[in-house]
């Protein structure tokens, strides 16, 4: 098997065997290539320890963040390139990382301390395809299995959990049985780990092609030990898993599917607290989310005329509107509302129609102008609003200072 190395990788590593170590692209880099992916980065492993990287490329910049784990980052026009010795891991004591790391000189040692085999491999245009644990294999059949025994593997880093079923959603494998076995019997060292580390996992499988696969997350019940659901009810779990395909029918926007998936956990009755409440997002993300969700909740887009869709204007900021709009067109297949809805709002939009008080032909000073003091002129401006959304050419400033004076 032969892979087209970018220049700058096969440099790094023809520069490194020329002083007598080895080195090999490594990880997801093999596996993306081996699928026909373009890599977002190259991983490069080797036997040199850190001191030689650093003399071996000493006429560039050398970053050494990492470098107590063995990883040098060096700096080619501009490009950073992470070579790691290769290493093997001490014991893991908190589920979440290695008490220590030694460097060794054999690439299998470095291999088999990986997460699952078709992260497993590597590679240089020298020796090909290194395969020790059957990765290649893995790939071709679709599955995703740990290195060696899982509940080692699991134990070690009870992230990995989560990353078996996130690797699932991204490539559309299936987790293999004694792996999901694994992740059931273990799903209580989840605790140990970061919500931060688990919300970066959790987003990766929603905003996957395969979004139905958090699914797993019920199944194994990681969720129960991270105190998001309880429920037992394996009927609803099953309902929620036909429904929750829909997700992919949504762009890859982080808000939308979180309001989409929690939508429909409230409407099967689900025990199951809010992802967004639960884990761990910014305050921009959570206030989002929580408008979207109310407007789900409490508005019926077959319901909606253009009054009702300018006082919802007045209130929250449009794109969230049409976030809402998008969520509801595809949760209850409804087309022609969408249509009508978005009609409605080019339509608000073409005709400038005013529906904030900042938009309104008179402002403050010329209410106050007509003797009004300030604890009335707020009062008034919301007065005149509603009128102008109902009957859209009030909007003068004329007809506005009549309107107020027949107050």
């Amino acid at each position: 098997m032969k892979m087209d190395l970018p220049p700058k990788v096969k440099y790094i590593i023809d520069k490194i065997y020329e002083n007598n170590y080895e080195a090999y692209i490594v990880g997801g880099c093999v596996r993306d290539s081996i699928l026909g992916f373009e890599p977002n980065d190259y991983d490069i492993t080797t036997s040199a320890t850190p001191k030689v990287i650093k003399e071996i490329f000493r006429d560039f910049k050398c970053i050494d963040i990492g470098i107590e784990h063995g990883t040098v980052s060096v700096v080619i026009d501009d490009d950073i390139y992470e070579i790691t010795t290769y290493r093997i891991e001490g014991e893991y004591k908190d589920h979440r990382r290695p008490e220590n790391v030694d460097f060794t000189s054999k690439l299998e040692e470095d291999l088999k301390r990986r997460d699952f085999t078709i992260n497993a491999m590597a590679y240089n245009e020298k020796e090909g395809l290194i395969d020790l644990f059957g990765g290649n294999i893995d790939i071709e059949n679709k599955i995703i299995k740990t290195v060696g025994n899982p509940y080692n593997r699991f134990n070690e880093d009870g992230l990995r959990m989560i990353r078996a079923i996130r690797f699932s959603s991204k490539l559309n494998f299936k987790i293999e049985d004694n792996t999901l076995l694994a992740i059931y019997d273990n799903a209580q060292i989840i605790k140990n780990i970061s919500l931060e580390r688990i919300t970066d996992e959790f987003n990766k499988i929603i905003l996957s092609n395969k979004p139905e696969n958090v699914i797993y997350l019920f199944k194994t019940k990681l969720l129960n030990y991270l105190n998001i659901s309880s429920e037992e009810d394996e009927n609803k779990i099953a309902e929620l898993y036909k429904k929750i395909s829909i997700l992919n029918k949504f762009d890859k926007v982080l808000v939308k599917r979180l309001v989409a998936l929690d939508y429909l956990i409230k409407e099967l009755n689900i025990n199951c607290n809010s992802f967004c409440k639960e884990l761990v997002y910014s305050k921009k993300i959570i206030k989002n989310h929580n408008i979207i969700l109310i407007l789900m909740k409490e508005i019926n887009i077959k319901e909606l005329n253009k009054v009702k869709v300018k006082k919802i204007l007045n209130r929250i900021d449009k794109s969230l509107f049409e976030e809402y709009l998008d969520i509801s067109r595809v949760i209850y297949e409804d087309e022609k509302n969408f249509a009508k809805i978005i009609y409605i709002l080019k339509e608000i939009e073409e005709n400038n129609e005013c529906y904030t008080v900042k938009n309104l032909k008179v402002n403050g000073k010329d209410i106050m102008a007509l003797g009004y003091e300030n604890k009335a002129v707020g009062e008034i401006l919301n007065y005149l609003l509603k009128e102008v959304i109902i009957k859209p050419g009030l909007n003068e400033k004329s007809l506005l200072i009549e309107k107020i004076q027949e107050i």
